[in-house]
């Protein structure tokens, strides 16, 4: 068991070797406990889309190959996968790409035990109301969710 003057010198150590400010060297190291997840989540997200639907898609999901298009009727591709919820952190967004045309359509789904980040009830407001708040795994890319690096290197830029 870590002491709490312990876990702020590991802090502190994080601290002076990457330039991180304490909150944020705090948070990567709460996040590198679960590496395995994170690790896991950015594999999730990062991958190469099949050149063709006669192979299996690359992405490790349980995608199916793309509908006909409504224009060119030519096959919808699974090109990308990314974060589909605020707070759902089990729910990815699959995007497909007609391979004729420039139509693509996004289906949401769940893939258990594969979260993008890990989500924490926080109490906000005068009233004290307990909210649900995601936090985004280091290295996912989320389009609804500011990286939390970005938002210390966005305060520390303006102040």
């Amino acid at each position: 068991m870590t002491t709490n003057r312990g876990r702020k010198d590991v802090i502190r150590d994080r601290m002076t070797a990457t330039g991180e400010s304490y909150n944020v060297a705090a948070r990567n190291l709460k996040s590198m406990k679960d590496m395995g997840a994170t690790r896991e989540a950015v594999r999730t997200q990062r991958w190469r889309p099949a050149e063709s639907l006669d192979v299996p898609c690359p992405c490790g999901g349980l995608c199916e190959p793309g509908e006909k298009c409504d224009r060119c009727h030519a096959r919808h591709r699974h090109v990308s996968r990314f974060p589909g919820s605020r707070t759902e952190v089990e729910t990815w967004a699959d995007r497909y790409d007609c391979m004729g045309c420039a139509s693509s359509y996004v289906l949401t789904i769940t893939l258990p035990g594969r979260p993008w980040g890990i989500a924490e009830t926080v109490v906000r407001g005068g009233s004290a109301e307990s909210v649900v708040q995601a936090r985004v795994f280091p290295g996912v890319r989320h389009p609804l969710l500011r990286p939390e690096e970005s938002e210390e290197g966005t305060e520390s830029e303006e102040g």
